[in-house]
């Protein structure tokens, strides 16, 4: 078993925390964060106590979609975050996944800090975006959530740098209607990207681009 609980997260997300892998540089461990558990699944509503994985079905989704990119030849490059496995920490279950780097090495910066620096969506954000989304769409990848915050721009063992969605993919629906039709799919991710450069220009206001 890993120990994480002494450890500074280098990063928090809205559901879990993000730990340095602590026998291999190249990778993170993702836990779940106990408060988050508390209030989505503990004391959330009836339909998240259903599936038999519980606060885990995340990673459910995301390793299956990893795996699924990974099955055919011409997705194996697909713009998401290399799933690595499971691993038990003192802290539950982690997923461990592989670093997203920039040129000094450190943690990818997220599309939201890219937006903010570059005052908006210019022509180099633009053209990141363009060959972001068009990989998804060529490698039909099912995305269930799409925001300034899961995207990241650097490099992994699949070379880079470029965008990548680090968490967030998979099928999120009861009836899996994007596993069954690759347009329904396209329909789907599009309307995610749309409402994702929304919220991006809602959410992080040019005027304070340089603060």
């Amino acid at each position: 078993m890993l120990e994480l609980s002494r450890t500074e997260p280098l990063a928090v997300g809205h559901l879990r925390h993000v730990f340095q892998h602590p026998e291999n540089p190249a990778y993170l461990i993702k836990v779940m964060r106990a408060d988050a558990v508390d209030a989505r699944i503990t004391k959330g509503r009836w339909y998240k106590k259903l599936p038999r994985t519980r606060e885990y079905i995340g990673y459910v989704r995301e390793l299956k979609e990893y795996i699924v990119s990974q099955a055919r030849p011409h997705s194996r490059n697909a713009p998401i975050a290399r799933m690595v496995g499971l691993v038990d920490t003192d802290l539950g279950l982690g997923l461990v996944a592989e670093k997203v780097c920039g040129p000094d090495g450190r943690l990818a910066r997220t599309l939201a800090a890219m937006y903010a620096e570059h005052h908006g969506f210019d022509e180099t954000l633009e053209r990141e975006l363009a060959l972001f989304y068009r990989g998804l769409l060529d490698a039909n990848v099912i995305v269930g959530d799409m925001h300034a915050w899961n995207i990241v721009y650097g490099s992994d063992s699949r070379g880079g740098p470029r965008l990548i969605l680090i968490d967030g993919f998979g099928e999120k629906n009861i009836v899996p209607m994007a596993s069954m039709s690759a347009r329904f799919n396209a329909r789907n991710t599009a309307r995610l990207y749309r409402r994702m450069r929304a919220q991006a220009i809602a959410l992080i206001p040019l005027d304070n681009a340089s603060r």
